[in-house]
């Protein structure tokens, strides 16, 4: 009975309360009645879509094309090349965290330049890239300024010749003509190609000014990179002759022309850099969702690394046998691995951007 009371008693209020809820569904008791009519109703066209101003949540992507000049340099050795990257980039901005993520990734379409050894007239560059900032100071629609943290891949691979080796490792045994004695090495090459994978953190910073002109920036250091790939030229101008006849310089070679030492593996550069990175933007907003902006970019990353690789030591045949003109004893292949460490190094490449961008 104790639990009964109360239910008795909420079922009589509701009841009483009734016809004040039915006036809402229907004119009177004798029509018909609609419970729906009672309920606050949104048409589609209400809903916010992403995008929109109100809604919080900003979306830019688009295309940018990069005029960048750049200098490698490995242990005194430098290529300037000048590459004409494309570059697609996609950036989401959230109001209600002031946060914000971003994306790039470009590659060269075309990269010229010189180097101590000759002409660049091919090669490649590349990078792809992702950013958090946090706008701390703003004005709760994107504007302000901030951290960021994030991570950059940069690969730099301009054409300067490729670097030439003998595939012979110890051992090995070697061609030669019997009657001769002259050897013939097999060969292979490789070409220039150095990979940075860097840390960044930094500051950013936007504002916008009377919907039409607006501006950003971001300074990051680059507190730690990794540096590996393959460097240097021993042989710019690769030729048949120097392995398949007399040596040429810069070979070693013997009395008889021979080549007798000469490296047996691409020479790779494996260390450890810092540096800094930076851009800046202006943009015009020629209509409500398209941007064009103009810029400025610049990577640096400076460090020291080990380059190891391998040289052969291959001796001549020898006649031992005086009665006979043909050389009996074979060629003998040993092999040092070398290592030199501390080499220094730097990249750089900076340049001009612009910028078209379609925001939803």
């Amino acid at each position: 009975m104790s639990r009964l009371a109360p239910s008795i008693a909420i079922l009589i209020a509701a009841s009483a309360g009734l016809p004040a809820i039915a006036a809402d569904p229907g004119e009177d008791w004798g029509g018909e009645m609609d419970f729906r009519s009672g309920y606050q109703t949104y048409e589609p066209k209400d809903w916010n879509a992403i995008g929109e101003d109100d809604d919080g949540i900003h979306i830019e992507t688009g295309l940018r094309y990069w005029y960048s000049m750049g200098s490698q340099t490995v242990d005194g050795a430098t290529a300037d090349s000048t590459g004409h990257q494309g570059e697609v980039f996609l950036r989401i901005e959230d109001d209600a965290t002031a946060t914000y993520a971003s994306a790039t990734a470009g590659y060269s379409m075309a990269v010229t330049g010189e180097y101590g050894g000759g002409e660049i007239i091919d090669g490649a560059i590349g990078y792809a890239g992702a950013d958090f900032g946090w706008t701390a100071f703003n004005d709760g629609q994107g504007n302000g300024f901030g951290g960021l943290v994030g991570y950059q891949y940069w690969m730099e691979a301009p054409d300067t010749g490729r670097t030439n080796f003998s595939t012979l490792s110890g051992g090995d045994t070697v061609d030669y003509n019997t009657a001769t004695g002259q050897t013939f090495l097999p060969g292979d090459s490789t070409p220039n190609h150095v990979d940075i994978n860097a840390l960044r953190l930094g500051v950013q910073g936007k504002a916008t000014f009377n919907e039409f002109i607006d501006f950003r920036a971001e300074v990051a250091a680059v507190p730690y990179a990794t540096v590996s790939g393959v460097i240097g030229v021993e042989d710019p101008t690769f030729s048949n002759a120097v392995y398949n006849g007399p040596a040429q310089p810069p070979y070693n070679f013997s009395e008889t022309g021979n080549i007798d030492s000469m490296r047996s593996s691409e020479t790779e550069l494996d260390g450890w850099g810092y540096g800094a990175m930076a851009e800046a933007f202006v943009g015009l907003h020629p209509t409500e969702n398209i941007t064009v902006r103009l810029g400025g970019r610049a990577w640096y990353v400076t460090g020291t690394a080990d380059t190891t690789y391998s040289r052969v030591q291959i001796s001549d045949p020898e006649n031992v046998d005086l009665g006979d003109p043909d050389y009996e004893v074979a060629p003998v292949v040993t092999e040092t691995n070398l290592i030199q460490t501390n080499t220094p190094f730097s990249f750089l490449r900076y340049g001009l951007l612009a910028e078209l961008t379609y925001a939803f």
